[in-house]
């Protein structure tokens, strides 16, 4: 949606207290703490404890906007006097009354001059969180290309999801399904979650016993397209979906969709479905067989299956013989090491199995060394959530030597993304479809402490030469007699994903330590002062203690 399109849902509210203490934060009169970081610009630094802003440059409100629960998000901008060439912004969210959990995230555009700016959700531990409170700041700019920034924020209540932006805001209902949705039910989303819903006269057939099936289309005020079918079945009978794979040697190809929910054999509606490029509509009984778009018919079986149940699991792609119109065997990404090794990522779809995607790698890699390696992974979709989940290798996929793997099978409804990691002994390259990748991209760097893909433990931060994300101070705690503890973190060059964090005090005479917690258990210590632990940023944080009192920073949710 352009930007001139973007609407206001609500008049600007009064600001609440949280707001005022920033709006009114220490100016640059007062005495600047030095920068929480090394190296400019910061990332993920928590605005609530800038003592000092850059003249004219103190927080100011960019945009902000409410759902009909209550939940308020502010997008700020302001320029701390630690950095007088930047601007950042930053994301706060206060929840209405009833609501217990939320989820508010950053989203970064990309601006590279090229008039292709794409604008994706922000993968840091510090740009999102649950609980009412703020994100960490991020560089903020909407006209200097060569780079990516930080211009907008979204907060989701489980009923609404608002996004702000200089440009304006906008709120929408979430529809049965976070994110995109995929699978769900037609009857049971409101009228008033949909943009529109389309029943062509064209999308309808019926027989001589007066079955009938109604091929519907719509789209969610969300932003998902979805299809289904509705159908009448006086006599019995069955209705069902099936989906378009091309056209090919037998003509105009469909084929029978094959989840559950995609046929009936009772009045109603089959589920509603998005990743399919195309549907048709078919209804059978005793009188005959009609489909809402039939213009050829298939003229030869499509080739046998090399296994009885699909998907099939390793299977040479140089055996299959023939492949489904239109997705013939094409790269989708490519991990490949300057100089060095190289994974290049297949996608098709073989004539015997319309209903799979198949995956499979191509490496080149070193010969003679034993510490090469390529391997296939699949990753959790783009979103928020996302960066909890480490890619996972798929068995049966890793390459010792150059060759191709064997295909693998993702289902389009899964959410699940193909990935790639090729090591040379020297180097890692990682490549994911994750997210909204509009062109090939791979990501490198050296090898670490731990094998590539691995959570490294153990390990000192000051023992990192190179960062990949600066490493920053993200908030701190401080004991009635003035000791601190620091919560800092970052992603080492050397590894694929994973953030890590530390706690750091600079005070004798006290300890400290990083705790964290998965989601629904309580928190527990897992790393000394001074050692990094992967995390996902969300409920990490420092603490410590003088033996009488015990502060710790506060985590994101």
């Amino acid at each position: 949606m352009s930007r001139r399109r973007w609407w206001s849902r609500c008049a600007s509210l009064a600001a609440a207290a949280v707001t005022a203490a920033l709006l009114t934060a220490p100016t640059a009169t007062a005495a600047a703490a030095p920068a929480p970081c090394p190296q400019l610009p910061c990332e993920g630094a928590d605005p609530g404890q800038v003592t000092a802003w850059q003249p004219g440059g103190a927080p100011k409100v960019l945009k902000e906007t409410t759902l009909a629960s209550g939940t308020r998000i502010t997008l700020y901008t302001g320029q701390p006097a630690w950095d007088a060439g930047r601007t950042y912004a930053w994301a706060q969210v206060q929840l209405g009354s009833g609501v217990a959990k939320a989820r508010v995230w950053l989203r970064a555009e990309e601006n590279w001059g090229d008039g292709i700016n794409t604008t994706t959700t922000l993968e840091h531990p510090r740009s999102y969180r649950d609980t009412t409170g703020t994100t960490g700041m991020f560089q903020y700019s909407t006209a200097i290309p060569q780079g990516a920034y930080t211009n907008s924020a979204c907060v989701s209540d489980g009923t609404e999801r608002a996004c702000v932006a200089s440009y304006g805001a906008e709120v929408v209902p979430v529809g049965p399904c976070e994110g995109w949705c995929s699978d769900a039910d037609p009857d049971a989303i409101p009228t008033s979650d949909w943009s529109y819903v389309e029943r062509s006269t064209t999308d309808r057939v019926e027989l001589p016993s007066g079955a009938y099936v109604q091929k519907a289309d719509g789209r969610l005020k969300q932003g998902t397209y979805l299809g289904w079918a509705e159908g009448g079945l006086p006599a019995g009978g069955r209705f069902w979906l099936e989906a378009w794979q091309g056209q090919g040697r037998w003509g105009q190809v469909y084929t029978e969709f094959t989840p559950a929910g995609a046929s009936r054999t009772t009045t109603g509606s089959t589920r509603a479905y998005s990743w399919l490029p195309e549907l048709r509509a078919c209804v059978s009984d005793a009188t005959g067989t009609e489909c809402t778009r039939d213009e050829d018919v298939t003229a030869t079986a499509p080739t046998q299956a090399p296994c009885a149940k699909l998907p099939c699991t390793g299977i040479d792609p140089a055996s299959v013989t023939e492949w489904m119109p239109t997705y013939d065997p094409d790269v989708v990404e490519d991990a490949n090491i300057y100089l060095g090794g190289r994974f290049t990522i297949y996608q098709g779809r073989p004539t015997w199995d319309p209903y799979h995607l198949y995956y499979w790698g191509e490496a080149e890699l070193p010969p003679g060394r034993d510490d090469v390696s390529a391997t296939l992974m699949k990753h959790a979709s783009g979103g928020a959530d996302s960066r909890t989940t480490r890619p996972e290798p798929l068995p049966g996929a890793r390459l010792t030597a150059s060759g191709t793997t064997k295909m693998v099978a993702l289902d389009p409804l899964s959410g699940d993304e193909i990935a790639g990691l090729v090591v040379d002994g020297k180097k890692w390259a990682f490549a994911t479809h994750q997210g909204n990748n509009i062109y090939q991209t791979s990501t490198q760097g050296p090898i670490g402490p731990c094998a590539p893909g691995q959570a490294c433990e153990g390990v000192a931060p000051g023992t990192v030469t190179t960062w990949a994300s600066v490493a920053t101070d993200w908030a701190t705690a401080t004991l009635p007699s003035g000791a601190r503890v620091t919560l800092a973190g970052s992603r080492p060059q050397w590894s694929v994903t994973d953030y890590y964090a530390w706690a750091r005090t600079d005070t004798q005479g006290v300890t400290a330590w990083l705790e964290d917690k998965r989601p629904g258990s309580s928190y527990e210590k897992v790393a000394d002062a001074g050692t990094m632990k992967a995390t996902d940023g969300r409920s990490v944080r420092a603490c410590l203690s003088d033996g009488t009192t015990t502060r710790c920073t506060t985590p994101l949710g």
